[in-house]
């Protein structure tokens, strides 16, 4: 494999002592594409995934999913069968049962992670892993993914979502000029106060009767919202004034709330906010602030880790986390049908219902897209 130096002695496999060192390089580090990234693990397999993806087009059959075992059954333009199978949660629960005898040492520096983990006697270490950079992808994923609508009261976000690891619940506060998070996740406590910067600002324009359309903005970074209310002057008011709904979809936020400006009026407020790009900017800027060591023991992993908004002490469980996807790949069942270049999904999860199509002729100009024009 080019992505890694991957040097055990002969008696890898009988000897407990053995070493192996887990260095990834920079062609690795420097991928921006899935295939890219594929071809630093192993150039053949990137090159058998680029071709399946071309041939997936012209290709028919199934994939049926019982309980998160996925069995394949495809046939290619050529002729060729394609068969097999993946059972999910069996090979999630097999990293959880690996993960639960794992011991070792964590260090976060500049947002660059370094580990040397122990595994039934054996050691690998990553070196030089930028954390910051898979933090802010993962961010940007995670809100992309969020089709829901959340109540703004006060100018607090009242959490209550669902999510393939388990419930998200808490207040997101935006009124104070920072970013305020006080969430339940399925990783634990999550408490932060995030100074948001300057260019926080977001502008809409609302009808008013008699002035007709004013123009203003929401400041979050001063924590006030501004509007030009034109010969009767400029209008300032706090965040903490607002009342209303954001509704997700796609990375994007639409706001529409009402403001109350005095005797009887208020100001509906409506805009966009590009809150996945922004979420994972916030992301990547604090973890690159973070400074830290960890240990891992049988799995789990308790970190002490400053940050400018002071000390966190953390306690993440790996191996729940892992069996928390198994069995949520547990949940899922259906059918994917593949013909006429597109693939059809009738899915049913333990976050809803999926079905959709989706158009397969796009999937090889894809994986050679930088990951980050694709999320």
């Amino acid at each position: 494999m080019s992505f890694t130096d991957l040097s055990p002695n002969q008696d890898f496999f009988n000897e407990e002592e053995a070493v192996v060192d887990l260095i990834p390089n920079d062609a690795f580090l420097s991928s921006n594409s899935v295939l890219s990234l594929l071809a630093a693990f192993d150039p053949s397999f990137s090159d058998l995934v680029a071709d399946f993806a071309n041939d997936l087009p012209d290709a028919s059959g199934q994939v049926l999913v019982d309980d998160g075992l996925f069995e394949v059954n495809l046939q290619l333009a050529d002729g060729t069968t394609l068969t097999g199978s993946f059972d999910a949660p069996a090979t999630l629960r097999s990293y959880a049962d690996l993960a639960a005898v794992s011991d070792g040492t964590v260090t976060l520096s500049g947002g660059i992670l370094d580990a040397a983990i122990a595994i039934d006697g054996e050691t690998a270490t990553l070196s030089g892993f930028d954390l910051s950079a898979a933090a802010s992808a993962l961010v940007l994923n995670a809100v992309s993914a969020i089709d829901a609508t959340i109540p703004l009261t006060n100018g607090a976000f009242v959490v209550d979502l669902a999510s393939a690891l388990g419930p998200i619940s808490g207040t997101i506060d935006v009124a104070g000029g920072d970013l305020n998070l006080d969430l339940t996740t399925p990783f634990g406590q999550l408490v932060a106060d995030v100074d948001f910067q300057d260019d926080a600002i977001f502008p809409f324009t609302a009808p008013v009767p008699v002035l007709g359309d004013i123009t203003g903005a929401i400041d979050f970074n001063s924590g006030n919202i501004v509007a030009s209310l034109g010969p009767f002057g400029d209008l300032a008011v706090p965040i903490s004034a607002l009342s209303g709904e954001l509704t997700f979809a796609d990375g994007f936020a639409d706001l529409n709330a009402i403001l109350p400006i005095g005797s009887g009026l208020s100001l509906p407020v409506a805009t966009d906010i590009e809150i996945g790009p922004l979420a994972s900017e916030y992301v990547a800027e604090f973890v690159q602030d973070l400074e830290g060591t960890g240990t891992l023991t049988s799995g789990i992993l308790d970190a002490t880790v400053a940050s400018p908004l002071g000390l966190f002490e953390t306690v993440f469980d790996v191996v729940a986390f892992t069996s928390q996807g198994a069995n949520f790949f547990a949940g899922i069942d259906g059918a994917v049908d593949i013909g006429n270049g597109m693939a059809t999904a009738s899915l049913t999860t333990p976050l809803g219902d999926i079905n959709d199509s989706f158009d397969l002729t796009t999937l090889a100009p894809a994986l050679e897209t930088p990951v980050a024009e694709l999320i």
